[in-house]
């Protein structure tokens, strides 16, 4: 399966403004803004710097797929080290500077049929080929696996030599809660590093010197507790329990380890906003704050640097990505690229061992396009875009706002409006994200707004209450509001832009997935004369249906599942007037605009018989339906195809319906 081949790469003119060398990589003149160029995969990405820095891995188009390549940055030259025509990589590690770890996935099969990725192992020079692990099925009810795998968790980067081994999640001992293991990967051999687990562990946290020493477990009833060693011969301590559906104090996730062994954790520590404190395991409380924001949460995004054995800066979302630096070279480099590449999100990675920094450079407009940067030289060199058929000139620019929703709650959303058009009366595409518990958007470039955008229409994303990253009192706003304020928020958002003239009242359109499907149905029940037409994919339309399904995935992977649905939705007994009430099944006959809907045949997550009972419920109504199966996918669409013919069928529904 893996073998060396040659990978030709041409010559790219280097980055405006910097001194010329020979680069790495081509982008092809761009192309008209079919909806394939939309949706298409991307041609290069998760670009990765050697430890040594010589050295450039991507994922790169080979034989017609997605194969690992590595560039010598030295030489200029570039090889496939796999050359697989029945899969596609989905991701890599470099292991060491001579070694790589990656998995798969095969993107000419559909959602529904992907039972796993697998994991492997290759020398950087296409050799010494290795399968470490099969996802495999060890149990079955209906079309709801259970698996046996191991999952990368972690290089080794600590020790004086080199190794060929990395830290793997694998769930041997008990299927749904993984243990650790060290995992040779020239052998295959693994050895278990936390025999003595505190628990049924959802969440471990290594150290610097990937010793396991942070363990989150769950308790059930929603209770997590944490606990911490000293080192790895050290026995394990609880340090607090803490509930997951309330605003505790005290409550705190661990999320990594400093250098010196110190503890960091996301905590609320009473307040709102998620931020990052050191934690004193001795006294058992929080400790000196390290990242916080009064607007968003900051859970995550550490930056160390291993040279310096440092943490040197925390990244996170705010209205654009933000980074906060706490090394000053790494601020002065953050700013020469800032200013070399201005209007721009610039992402650092710097090798581990050397000072050659890999930028990943996006905007609203522009898809990731990679550049190398030599800080000693002070010198950026292009490389590849992950869509080079994109052009950013003719894309559509999208602006952060605030609106206010009918009971005074702020409402964030993203607003991109068709280029080259007067930002008056237009028709709106309201996109509303699934989830719905994430945080459902960001500033960044986006294949479904962009097409939609380059067919005349606005399109805004809110991130309506229940949303997570924007604080506890935004997240568990939206509890127990499927169909009611979480619905508002949609409709206030329409209205806030017609009366700042942007939209025409008469044209609006629903459109979503999941949640967001779910949320396109509801809208043309509950309010009939309100949108002018729906779009849903794979969105739930029964509320009891969702949380009686016992072949669904989350009721196969969430051990409390009716706890969690049950405070979040709400209870099929106990609330079972308001789920009558808020479920579009069973408020068919109040819709009377126009519907297109599309499912996955093997979605485990919404199962298809959401979509069915819509559509046999709507049959006895007149409404225009227009509804599709992909009978092989599962909850979205992977296959190119099926992206494709979805959205043609959304471009002539729009077109239909809007103009």
């Amino acid at each position: 399966m893996l073998r060396r081949t040659l990978l030709k790469t041409p010559l790219l003119a280097a980055a405006a403004g910097v001194t010329p060398r020979i680069a790495w990589g081509q982008a092809p003149a761009a192309t008209q803004q079919t909806i394939e160029n939309f949706f298409r995969f991307p041609q290069f990405s998760r670009l990765k710097l050697s430890p040594n820095g010589q050295f450039l891995a991507a994922i790169a188009p080979v034989k017609g797929r997605g194969n690992l390549a590595v560039i010598d940055l030295t030489a200029r030259k570039s090889m496939a080290i796999t050359s697989m025509t029945d899969k596609d990589v989905r991701d890599f590690w470099w292991v060491n500077d001579e070694r790589l770890a990656f998995n798969l996935i095969d993107l000419r099969r559909a959602l529904g049929e992907q039972l796993g990725a697998g994991l492997y192992a290759v020398d950087r020079d296409g050799g010494n080929g290795r399968e470490l692990s099969t996802t495999s099925p060890i149990s079955a009810t209906g079309a709801a696996y259970t698996f046996r795998y191991s999952e990368f968790l972690s290089t080794i980067t600590h020790e004086d030599k080199p190794t060929d081994d990395i830290l793997v999640l694998a769930n041997d001992r008990n299927n749904r809660f993984p243990d650790v293991y060290r995992m040779d990967t020239r052998s295959g051999r693994k050895a278990l590093l936390t025999f003595d687990s505190p628990g049924e562990v959802t969440s471990w946290i290594v150290d610097q010197a990937a010793v396991p020493r942070a363990a989150v477990v769950d308790e059930r009833s929603g209770n997590l507790s944490v606990h911490h060693r000293a080192d790895g011969n050290s026995p394990w301590r609880k340090l607090g329990t803490f509930n997951s559906f309330k605003n505790e104090p005290e409550a705190f996730i661990p999320v990594a380890f400093d250098y010196d062994g110190s503890m960091i954790v996301a905590a609320r520590a009473g307040g709102d906003k998620l931020a990052l404190y050191r934690y004193d395991v001795a006294a058992g409380k929080l400790g000196q704050s390290i990242a916080a924001h009064k607007d968003y949460d900051i859970q995550s995004g550490l930056l160390f640097d291993r040279r310096k054995k440092a943490l040197v800066g925390v990244t996170f979302e705010a209205e654009k990505r933000e980074f906060t630096w706490f090394d000053q070279e790494w601020a002065t480099w953050q700013k020469m690229i800032d200013q070399t590449l201005p209007g721009h999100v610039n992402v650092l990675a710097r090798a581990q061992n050397a000072p050659i920094v890999l930028v990943a450079s996006y905007s609203d407009k522009d898809p990731t396009s990679y550049y190398l940067f030599d800080p000693d030289k002070k010198q950026l060199e292009r490389g590849v875009s992950a869509r080079p058929w994109i052009e950013p000139a003719k894309m559509a620019p999208q602006r952060f706002l605030r609106y206010t929703a009918r009971d005074g709650l702020g409402v964030p959303a993203y607003l991109t409006l068709p280029p080259g058009k007067e930002a008056k009366n237009l028709p709106l595409v309201v996109l509303v994200h699934g989830g719905p518990w994430v945080r459902g958007e960001t500033w960044a470039w986006h294949d479904q707004a962009q097409f939609l955008a380059s067919r005349g229409y606005a399109v805004l994303q809110p991130d309506f209450r229940g949303s997570l990253g924007y604080g506890w009192k935004h997240f568990t706003a939206g509890w127990k509001q499927w169909g009611l304020t979480m619905q508002d928020d949609l409709n206030d958002g329409v209205e806030h832009l017609v009366k700042e003239g942007i939209v025409d009242r008469s044209r609006t359109c629903i459109a979503g997935a999941s949640y967001g499907g779910y949320a396109v149905m509801m809208g043309l029940a509950r309010d009939p004369d309100f949108w002018k037409c729906g779009i849903n994919f794979v969105g739930v339309t029964d509320l009891d249906l969702q949380q009686s399904a016992t072949w669904s995935d989350t009721a196969r992977l969430m051990r409390d599942m009716d706890l969690f649905l049950e405070t979040l939705i709400g209870s099929r007994t106990a609330d079972r007037a308001q789920f009558d009430k808020t479920s579009p099944v069973r408020l068919a006959d109040r819709i009377k605009r126009p519907v297109l809907m599309a499912y996955g045949g093997l979605d485990q997550r919404v199962p298809i018989e959401h979509g069915e009972g819509m559509r046999t419920a709507l049959a006895k109504t007149k409404v225009p339906v227009e509804y599709v199966v992909y009978e092989k996918e599962g909850h979205g669409f992977l296959l190119e195809e099926n992206r494709f013919d979805f959205w043609r069928r959304v471009e002539k529904f729009l077109a239909e319906h809007l103009k």
